[in-house]
């Protein structure tokens, strides 16, 4: 090998590929930047093979600007026909159970619902891995309700898991919401109304 030029070892994996591919020359010239890639295999550096696997699920679940996990809900007609629990997004699944109320919530004779409805105060709420906005709505009176009704205005509004594990700790009862609005909501009343 020529002593001006250094080899690059790399390592791929291709699809039933586990061996290396070719050895590249490069030039010494100019700046080089240190990497356990530019390292010898029997050097005693620890080399790490990281793997990525593309998410099956839609863009639409992830946020466009940050690539965020968000929770989302059905925003068509069609979709809400369409959906299945097998296809459902994860990012919506609250992982608290419903703790227990007393008096439980069958025997109260009176309930309080709360419904979550700020212009524009629950944009950050969608990021299931949380969010820095300085000041987040945020509800502390748990124990004074017994519903908790999450409002977007999204066709069919899934509560996100966030609010549906805050809600189950204090054993109140999360729903989302089911919603048509204007003359594109007359539109799809008349479709699922019509029979």
């Amino acid at each position: 090998m020529d002593a001006g030029k250094l080899p690059l070892r790399r390592k791929r994996q291709a699809e039933g590929d586990e061996g290396d591919v070719a050895v590249k020359e490069r030039s010494s010239e100019g700046s080089r930047l240190e990497s356990c890639l530019d390292q010898p295999k029997d050097s005693d550096g620890v080399h790490e093979v990281v793997r990525y696997t593309p998410s099956t699920l839609p863009a639409k679940h992830y946020d466009a600007d940050t690539t965020e996990p968000i929770s989302c809900g059905l925003e068509t007609l069609e979709e809400l026909l369409s959906w299945k629990r097998s296809e459902a997004n994860p990012f919506n699944v609250a992982a608290v159970s419903l703790a227990r109320r007393e008096p439980p919530l069958a025997s109260s004779p009176c309930r309080t619902l709360v419904s979550h409805d700020m212009m524009g105060g629950y944009l950050d709420d969608r990021f299931v891995q949380g969010t820095d906005a300085e000041a987040p709505y945020a509800f502390y009176h748990w124990q004074y309700i017994d519903i908790f009704n999450y409002f977007t205005h999204k066709m069919v509004t899934i509560p996100p898991a966030v609010w549906t594990n805050a809600a189950h700790k204090h054993g109140v009862v999360v729903i989302g919401t089911f919603i048509t609005e204007w003359s594109d909501g007359a539109v799809t009343c008349e479709a699922f109304l019509k029979d």
